[in-house]
């Protein structure tokens, strides 16, 4: 007669990594993915959305379009800088997240916040077809991180009086 398995070969599900945690790794990198899709799209296609832009400005008569799209171009540059920022922290944080850091887990809901808020603020600028779609799928992929970051599975692996995990 053979015994059951024991309680050993069994993992503990207090420490075991919930299902939710690798999906939200893989919403992370494809969040990533979308910013750097929309990071070179705005590169390629810098002249063209500049064109976007200025001929849906609000400009008054007798104003500089040349100094006007100049400012734009530039405008363009300071959203790639951000994007390259949360990209790095979101490799730092995935690595956090793999270890059941809280501290990555805290930053995963604040980093998602940020994309969301900015996000949602662009779709208010004159922006062509395709920064908003780019910018609504990154929405859809941020919420959906949220989603899987509020199961009580997920807030429970990550609370405070949790050990660090290792692996």
């Amino acid at each position: 007669m053979t015994t059951p398995d024991t309680d050993a070969t069994v993992p503990d599900t207090a420490t075991a990594t919930p299902s939710q945690v690798p999906r939200m790794i893989v919403l992370m990198l494809a969040n990533l993915a979308l910013s750097a899709l929309l990071a070179g799209l705005m590169l390629v296609f810098q002249e063209h959305l500049l064109d976007y832009q200025l001929a849906h400005l609000d400009v008054p008569a007798g104003t500089d379009l040349i100094a006007a799209r100049e400012e734009l171009r530039s405008s363009v540059w300071s959203r790639l800088l951000p994007v390259a920022l949360v990209a790095f922290a979101c490799l730092l944080v995935i690595g956090g997240l793999r270890s059941g850091q809280r501290k990555a887990y805290r930053q995963v809901i604040f980093i998602s916040v940020i994309v969301l808020l900015g996000t949602g603020l662009t779709l208010f600028q004159p922006f062509p077809w395709w920064v908003r779609a780019v910018n609504v799928a990154k929405a859809l992929v941020v919420v959906a991180l949220l989603v899987l970051a509020s199961r009580p599975e997920v807030r429970s692996w990550f609370r405070r009086d949790q050990p660090a995990r290792r692996g």
